[in-house]
């Protein structure tokens, strides 16, 4: 199933949920989205699109989260990361509160993670500690798909020390399908490192 029909399953999802003008939010989320990532690929070799859309997918169908904030932040969240996107458009597109759960979900290259980890765990109400849970949901499902071992050996050892404890702490759903994927994960580093 390519991007495009996940998003329109998920649209379909969120029409009895929300609100015209959060599905309106949630579609403008997506086109930038879009055209933001326009060009870059997945280590899976999916056009980058695909994992914002899939996050935002978690976000609904498996948490039955129906925020159009929180789910306009999970198309969103890699955006001003991978593109010239600022957080001052985003808040112009959109409103302040999406740019600021899109601005704390951007992981920043002189802030160790840490520190943002435990700002987003901070902002609690905001929900972005699930967003960003989700997040790294994804990344472990795709994880075994990527060549490249040192990557997977990091996401293994990140995941442990940062992110099963959090998810622990917000979701337990989360917590048991990031267990279940680091399980995937290490026996595939396991088979790929006897070869």
């Amino acid at each position: 199933m390519n991007y495009e029909e996940i998003f329109q399953r998920l649209i379909k999802r969120l029409a009895s949920e929300m609100s015209h003008s959060d599905l309106t939010l949630v579609d403008r989320a997506f086109e930038l989205a879009r055209v933001a990532h326009d060009g870059q690929t997945r280590d899976e070799g999916t056009p980058y699109i695909v994992h914002p859309v899939r996050v935002a997918a978690v976000l609904v169908n498996e948490l039955e989260v129906f925020n159009g904030r929180l789910v306009c932040a999970a198309l969103l969240h890699d955006v001003i990361e991978d593109s010239p996107t600022t957080r001052e458009q985003i808040a112009e597109m959109f409103d302040q509160e999406i740019a600021q759960l899109v601005w704390l979900l951007t992981k920043l290259e002189d802030v160790s993670l840490a520190d943002y980890l435990s700002a987003i765990e901070a902002s609690g109400a905001t929900g972005a500690t699930l967003v960003k849970l989700c997040d790294r949901l994804d990344n472990l499902r795709f994880l075994t798909c990527s060549p490249r071992t040192e990557k997977i050996r990091r996401y293994i050892r990140t995941t442990e020390t940062y992110y099963l404890p959090m998810a622990a702490r917000t979701n337990p759903y989360v917590h048991d399908q990031m267990g279940l994927m680091l399980d995937v994960a290490r026996a595939h580093l396991a088979a790929v490192s006897s070869q």
